[in-house]
């Protein structure tokens, strides 16, 4: 897993896919990447491959860096947008949806319910005539 003359490895990852997303970020910014590994690391156990390294050219290996460690900027509309619809527990939903979940489940339940009924009656006249 040695880079090419002229290139420099700028980070390493145990998957495949961290390595080519790492290199997916670089040419965003335009920036070649190549991901370096061994054929056989795909097909071998985690416990004996190397992993997967990404190398740049040694005059832009520092903006290469720097696009890889550089820290994602706020998202305050998306936390918003999470706040408001992705976390709210079960208890907190209108009554309507609640009783209409209960009902749902209790439908989808009856049936098994009525048939398991059924057969232990039948078992059980079968075994006293």
């Amino acid at each position: 897993m040695r880079p090419l003359p002229g290139m420099s490895v700028i980070g390493k990852y145990p998957l495949r896919f961290d390595a080519d997303l790492a290199v997916a970020m670089l040419g965003d910014t335009g920036i070649e990447g190549v991901v370096i590994g061994d054929a056989s690391s795909e097909s071998a156990g985690f416990g004996r491959v190397d992993g997967f390294a990404v190398a740049v050219r040694n005059e832009i290996a520092k903006d290469a860096q720097v696009v890889l460690t550089h820290d994602q900027t706020e998202d305050r509309e998306g936390d918003a947008l999470d706040r408001a619809y992705h976390h709210r527990s079960f208890a907190d939903r209108p009554t309507w949806v609640r009783y209409s979940t209960y009902s749902v489940l209790a439908a989808l339940a009856g049936p098994a319910t009525i048939a398991a009924l059924f057969q232990a009656w039948w078992l059980l006249d079968s075994f006293f005539p």
